[in-house]
């Protein structure tokens, strides 16, 4: 029997976020039924173990006994499970009743809704930069991108009602089933990066309706420095999403200037490195250095 909303997230050896999430749904009481689907991607942190103590929710716990990526766990858990409404979650959030509870009337009272999140604040309590930009000159400059995040930034502080928006991405949002055709939600091309990206994209142009509920907020505590390792995949999400919905052409040309601003930022570390001893830049310079050497071994990024 399907429930209400089915909570769905995955865990790649993040065992004590996870942790706080289950607590979450152990002890808050909610108006609607639902699940929390936990997808673990072969964690070696003792996760597994720890799911197993908790009881009182209903909890669905699937081992992939791999790391299947993001897009394609999130997949194998709708898979899994039958609900009304979907959301999709990263385990390094702080949830609160109030943003749920909002979330769950606003799909109920409004029928042609079929995506929607809270506004998504860092853990310095600013609106971190969830707005889908559909188009392409964002790519192509970043001083775009950033005017256009300030001004959706702007808008939904500014508002008293839910915005329509043209995707939401990243940490949590939550989807109308019915409103999507099957349970394969992500496009598995993506193994980690852009999957979202590349969802928003999709459902923009399929006019799905999208909002944002500014009078509730949730925590994301991302944004962590990543590898280098990860900054190549980084590199190759975006240019599998930029071939997919813009083009080969664009992907080739975003990729040469990709290319272009990388040299330029390891050229800036590296000069400023040597005026200022500071470990954080020493960092800066490690890491685009790490890229530039990842691009010289495999012949791009």
């Amino acid at each position: 029997m399907p429930v209400d909303i089915s909570f769905i997230t995955v865990n790649y050896n993040t065992r004590q976020l996870l942790e706080e999430l289950l607590r979450f749904f152990h002890s808050t009481p909610l108006p609607f039924s639902f699940c929390l689907v936990v997808v673990d991607n072969g964690s070696n942190d003792g996760s597994c173990q720890m799911l197993e103590q908790f009881e009182g929710i209903n909890l669905v716990s699937i081992q992939a006994g791999e790391n299947l990526g993001y897009g394609r766990a999130i997949n194998r858990g709708m898979a899994a499970v039958k609900s009304h409404y979907v959301c999709i979650m990263n385990t390094d959030i702080i949830l609160n009743r109030e943003s749920l509870v909002a979330l769950w009337d606003f799909f109920e009272g409004t029928p042609s809704a079929g995506v929607a999140s809270p506004v998504i604040m860092g853990n310095n309590h600013r609106i971190q930069g969830f707005i889908f930009h559909p188009g392409i000159l964002s790519l192509y400059s970043h001083t775009i991108g950033k005017i256009r995040s300030k001004l959706w930034k702007v808008r939904i502080q500014r508002a008293d009602s839910p915005v329509r928006v043209p995707g939401v991405l990243g940490a949590f949002f939550m989807i109308r089933r019915a409103a999507f055709s099957n349970d394969q939600l992500f496009d598995e091309d993506f193994f980690f990066y852009y999957e979202d990206t590349e969802l928003a994209h999709r459902y923009w142009m399929k006019n799905i309706p999208c909002y944002v509920l500014p009078q509730v907020s949730i925590i994301h505590l991302g944004g962590q420095s990543t590898s280098a390792e990860g900054g190549k995949l980084f590199q190759q999400s975006r240019r599998i999403y930029i071939g997919k919905c813009h083009g080969d052409r664009h992907a080739s040309c975003l990729q040469q200037l990709d290319r272009i601003r990388l040299w330029i930022k390891y050229f800036k570390y590296k000069l400023i490195t040597r005026i200022f001893e500071n470990k954080a830049l020493r960092a800066k310079h490690d890491y685009y250095a790490r890229l530039i050497e990842l691009q010289e071994k495999h012949g791009k990024i």
